[in-house]
């Protein structure tokens, strides 16, 4: 099952992870993450059950910068801490020496949410999943602007039909 990047959550076991609201809970309590760490998650979830190299997790969460697999592995272990997972017997995430991650956690549900609960929650800028799909944009200035123009036309006609 892919996770679509346009979701902005997914649960498996006894945790939710909500990319557009940046939080993880598990059993509805706040498990703290740090935003690193927590974009790892998140980039890896997106792909469940598929190798995810170090050098596209580093692009992903570090945008390009110089940084080295040192920093990618402890993000990975804080991770690993905030789920309870051991490295040596994986429940969620899988090291795939020399190359990168998996998820392998099996998603309870996947919901993306619905076109009319993102316009009642008022879907303009500034809003979590506008946020959401301008960061998975980052590398894309164009695209990004695209959404962010697409997002301000929408919310203006929502103010002209509720008017």
């Amino acid at each position: 099952m892919k996770f679509d990047p346009c979701l902005t959550r997914l649960r498996f076991d006894r945790f939710e992870l909500d990319e557009a609201d940046a939080r993880l809970t598990c059993a509805g309590e706040p498990v703290a993450l740090p935003p690193k760490p927590f974009a790892v998650l998140c980039a890896l979830a997106r792909t469940p059950q598929r190798l995810v190299t170090k050098n596209s997790l580093l692009d992903a969460v570090w945008g390009h910068r110089f940084v080295t697999d040192s920093v990618l592995k402890s993000a990975i272990s804080e991770v690993r801490a905030a789920l309870g997972d051991d490295p040596k017997a994986p429940r969620y995430i899988e090291t795939v020496s020399r190359r990168g991650y998996r998820f392998i956690a099996a998603p309870v549900d996947v919901s993306p949410p619905s076109v009319a609960a993102l316009e009642g929650r008022g879907a303009g800028p500034g809003h979590p999943a506008l946020e959401a799909l301008t960061a998975l944009c980052r590398g894309d200035a164009a695209l990004a602007a695209v959404i962010r123009t697409v997002a301000a036309a929408l919310e203006r006609e929502r103010l002209v039909l509720n008017s």
